[in-house]
């Protein structure tokens, strides 16, 4: 959950980490794993540093992580949408499943013609 009162760069877990970080090598060592375990939220606070007037070193490596970073987020398989679980019960009680995304964005749920015929 995203906190308003707070600056972009803040939604990041590394910001106190690297806030309170007591060396070049530790801040360093807190961008590589960005790369590894970050996500979109680590993006301002990449920009921050990129911008500030850290070490050239820092700004350099910052600049290179958030590029790689991008990459990586874009090259990430994108969720399927999860169904509310009050709907999975009402497909299994109906014994109905959720509309495929190829057929007719018309059609509801997955209803066989069998029921049709039973109704007439």
């Amino acid at each position: 959950m995203k906190d308003s009162n707070l600056p972009d760069y803040y939604q990041s877990i590394f910001q106190q980490l690297f806030e309170h970080a007591s060396d070049l090598e530790c801040k360093l060592i807190l961008l590589d794993e960005i790369l590894e375990v970050g996500d979109q939220k680590e993006i301002p606070m990449l920009k921050k540093i990129i911008n500030s007037k850290e070490d050239p070193i820092l700004r350099n490596k910052a600049a290179k992580i958030k590029q790689k970073l991008l990459e990586k987020l874009e090259a990430l398989p994108v969720e399927d949408e999860k169904l509310p679980i009050s709907l999975c019960f009402l497909y299994d009680e109906f014994d109905i499943s959720p509309p495929d995304e190829q057929l007719d964005p018309e059609i509801g749920f997955g209803i066989s013609i069998e029921i049709l015929a039973h109704e007439e």
